[in-house]
């Protein structure tokens, strides 16, 4: 046993990554002619031969909010306590990242009707015609003495709870058996976070809760709250609707909305991102992570309204999604680059912060991930690793857009020799750090697949549980 390992305290603690397909997706049903975001594969390439569903992820038991927004950045998504990707060459869907703010928002007729609607529902309807201002949307709520919102931290409540119900049920059309409290806790309550950025602290709140009331008044910059948050939408002191919402270094993450359908003529769903994108500007929060764009996805265009930029999971490069679009046409994965030359992938690093993408807009995927010769290499180096280390099969693909490419991997394996590991071993039921030689093929094979998919100075800060 090797005897340097993170501080429990800060590390981030997760199982190994599972790779896991299934014949069941969310927004297209798997009824897709095919699988996967090209439009021929080589034989060699391990696609689907009918369309799956397709996640990679893990259960997180520990992680601030520093290393989950670093996560975001580089493709993941939580549900609860579980955190997840998908495998946009392979998968049914292709699923990207979006992220907007002020600047990307470009207000449309449907804006200014869902603002103007609301203000009338709110009892605020100006009397005199003038110009739309954005700005209006606050200057209602703050005069309103029938509408208000309340952020909290994210735990479970009975009237909470019901409405989640109710929207679930007469909105998405769930069996109500299926809908009860514990899916609303693991679902939308519980978090990986640790206490200190759950329950935050007292002026984190009063601030957030008296923003409206204090527009225009205090220009101070304040520390901003991070960490898990529902905020309540109550009008005629009714709850309607809740945002849950995760506040991060970087910006505002939007993970669910719920809202009352007796109120569905309010348009809340819009409204909310209009406000939220808002809020990120006068509170200096940064980006609105939208979760995951699908072109080809009725429920998943609305996001488009509200601009933005997706990533490029391969370069780990941002890039305005009117711009993107095209690309995505036929439900075809897009990277960006020059032509595609070589057999391999683009150098992606797993360590640094993402850029917006600087050079011309072309998809090279086709050419690029088309090639036997590309993974033909990654195969050849993937058996190399294995027979050098004493590695077991990996649970992840040779080739996988936005891990690390088999010749990196190879070059960061082989660069430190004396590599050690902390993990939690179940059978034992106590965690500490090993030597990578010591351990099992297995093991070793947990352990690649989670420097391929995170990155090695990842790996330094986490307890992996086995």
């Amino acid at each position: 046993m090797a005897s340097s390992s993170p501080d429990p305290t800060k590390a981030l603690i997760a199982s190994r990554l599972h790779y896991l397909d299934s014949s069941s997706c969310g927004y297209c049903d798997c009824k897709k002619e095919r699988s996967g975001g090209l439009k021929s594969f080589p034989e060699n390439a391990d696609a689907p031969d009918e369309s799956t569903h397709i996640t990679i992820g893990c259960q997180v038991e520990q992680m601030t909010c520093q290393q989950y927004d670093d996560f975001i950045n580089r493709g993941f998504r939580r549900s609860g306590t579980f955190m997840y990707t998908g495998d946009m060459l392979r998968g049914c869907c292709r699923a990207y990242t979006i992220r907007t703010d002020m600047d990307h928002l470009k207000i449309t007729k449907e804006h200014r009707q869902v603002v103007n609607r609301f203000k009338r529902a709110i009892g605020c309807e100006s009397k005199t015609k003038s110009k739309f201002e954005l700005s209006s949307l606050i200057e209602a709520e703050k005069k309103s003495t029938r509408f208000h919102t309340r952020f909290e931290p994210s735990g479970y409540s009975k009237e909470k709870y019901e409405l989640y119900k109710k929207y679930q049920i007469e909105v998405h059309n769930d069996n109500p058996a299926e809908v009860t409290p514990k899916q609303f806790k693991r679902f939308l309550c519980e978090t990986p976070f640790p206490e200190v950025e759950v329950a935050g602290k007292p002026a984190d709140w009063d601030r957030l809760n008296n923003w409206i009331a204090n527009w225009g008044k205090d220009s101070t910059p304040h520390k901003k709250r991070i960490g898990p948050t529902h905020e309540c939408y109550y009008l005629d002191d009714k709850l309607i609707a809740i945002s849950i919402l995760d506040f991060l270094p970087t910006g505002l993450s939007s993970i669910y909305f719920i809202w009352d359908p007796d109120y569905a003529h309010m348009s809340l769903g819009t409204l909310s991102g209009i406000r939220e994108i808002q809020m990120c500007k006068e509170l200096g929060l940064g980006y609105y992570y939208l979760g995951y764009y699908i072109d080809d996805c009725p429920k998943m265009r609305y996001k488009a309204k509200f601009g933005g930029e997706v990533l490029d999971l391969s370069n780990g490069a941002w890039i305005d999604l009117e711009k993107a679009r095209p690309l995505m046409a036929e439900d075809t994965y897009f990277t960006l680059g020059e032509s595609a030359t070589t057999n391999e992938e683009p150098s992606l690093s797993l360590e640094k912060d993402r850029q917006r993408w600087q050079g011309s807009v072309t998809d090279i995927s086709q050419e690029l991930y088309g090639k036997d010769e590309v993974y033909d290499k990654a195969d050849q180096i993937s058996r190399s690793i294995k027979t050098t280390h004493d590695v077991d099969d990996f649970e992840l693909p040779h080739v996988l857009p936005g891990a690390l490419p088999m010749p990196i991997l190879q070059k960061t394996i082989d660069s430190v020799p004396d590599l050690e590991v902390t993990l939690f071993v179940m059978t034992m039921g106590r965690w500490g750090s090993f030597e990578f030689s010591d351990l099992t093929p297995t093991i070793k094979s947990y352990v690649v697949d989670f420097i391929r998919l995170f990155g090695l100075q990842r790996l330094k800060e986490t307890i992996l549980i086995v």
